[in-house]
């Protein structure tokens, strides 16, 4: 009698829209993620076992409300941070996030989750589904226990509704905003704070340090809180730990702007529109290698002499660099080589710039492989070989 009540209890629970949490079944004693080299399973997280809740304060052109830091994403990092993305395309949802509402709303039945996200989740652009989809085909795809593997009777698509009610529940959880006005860091356009001040009000709320970044203005723009978690997802035990990277902010002056500069003042822009070239370096560049003669051409690889290629560099719609060439998009491919062609998808390939090195999941160092014809193949470092950087040099 006992196991037929189970069974009609689960039937009308599917019924009603709400999600059954198979993966509650992970043992009390399941390892926290890093802990071990164990193999990724339904009950941990791996590679990604640093699980970051991002947030926005985007004060040119206001976004979201005056009082709120806007929920950015939540992304599994690797244990040493760099991170994979675009993990699966079988997974992935419509880029445009058309499909999104039918999910949350149609399918799982929850309404009150979608209305939620549409005042907490703002793209700077007004292209907020848009932005959903691509957190979840970018990030949520790399979340190893949530994989439709991991569950007994997976519905399609419920993996990406569990991905946005936690990162909604986790977000809740962690309210920026208020924790710094409690401590006296409140918007203004003529009050300054210090690293310290804004690292202590967070801090002391989230019981780790908090990693927090400031735009080129030194105005607070993001908020990254770092956790490994204990097994599965779904199970939501994060365990907060200290940021494995290191803020840009200055120790003093950081501007903590009105949103839409509503003193009447008119802060510089925050953001960097998609297409438009990125700061710091030139929107064309050849791309060197340290401490090696010659240059990439035009199909990715290392050539010692011949004409180098002209690289093409572009901010993408959601942070990171879009790298091209005469050839097409560039990208790394399943084998970790760097790549160019007409085959190549550079909207799911996205890089990094930093200090004038080009960087990929974080990992800015690279190798040399196999050669034919004098050319070689250049791919992203596992961390055994003789490694080197790529540089934007000009041209």
């Amino acid at each position: 009698m006992k196991y037929l009540l189970l069974l009609i209890a689960l039937f009308i629970t599917k019924l009603s829209g709400a999600q059954t949490v198979f993966q509650s079944s992970c043992p009390s004693d399941s390892p926290i993620s890093c802990s071990s080299s164990q193999a990724a399973s339904c009950c941990f997280e791996s590679p990604g076992g640093v699980l970051l809740q991002t947030q926005f304060w985007d004060y040119s052109p206001a976004t979201g409300p005056n009082n709120l830091f806007t929920l950015h994403g939540l992304w599994p990092d690797n244990c040493d941070g760099t991170y994979q993305q675009f993990c699966d395309s079988s997974l992935q949802i419509s880029d445009d996030g058309s499909t999104i509402k039918d999910i949350i709303v149609n399918k799982f039945n929850d309404q009150e989750l979608y209305d939620n996200l549409s005042n907490v989740w703002k793209d700077i652009n007004g292209n907020d589904q848009s932005l959903w989809a691509h957190e979840w085909n970018k990030h949520g795809t790399c979340i190893n226990t949530i994989n439709p593997s991991c569950y007994s009777s997976y519905e399609t698509n419920e993996d990406v509704y569990d991905y946005y009610k936690i990162l909604y529940q986790l977000f809740e959880n962690l309210p920026t905003y208020q924790w710094l006005t409690e401590a006296g860091i409140k918007p203004s356009n003529s009050v300054t704070y210090t690293k310290s001040q804004i690292q202590n009000a967070l801090s002391s709320k989230f019981g780790q340090q908090v990693y927090f970044k400031c735009d080129s203005s030194n105005a607070l723009n993001e908020i990254w809180y770092f956790h490994h978690i204990k097994g599965s997802l779904l199970q939501q035990n994060f365990v907060p730990i200290a940021p494995l990277s290191n803020s840009n902010c200055p120790s003093s002056g950081i501007k903590f702007p009105l949103k839409g500069g509503s003193d009447g003042s008119d802060p510089a822009p925050t953001n960097t529109q998609p297409g438009s070239t990125p700061t710091g370096f030139p929107s064309t560049s050849y791309i060197t290698l340290s401490g090696k003669n010659g240059c990439l051409i035009s199909n990715g690889k290392y050539y010692t002499s011949g004409t180098c290629a002209t690289y093409h560099f572009t901010a993408a719609t959601y942070g990171g660099v879009v790298i091209k060439s005469s050839k097409g998009g560039c990208g790394v491919d399943s084998n970790n080589n760097f790549v160019c062609g007409s085959d190549v998808d550079d909207s799911k390939n996205q890089f990094q710039i930093k200090n004038g090195q080009i960087g990929y999941g974080g990992n800015y160092d690279w190798c040399l492989g196999s050669s034919s014809g004098g050319q070689t193949i250049v791919y992203l470092s596992n961390g055994k070989c003789s490694s080197f950087t790529l540089n934007v040099s000009g041209n």
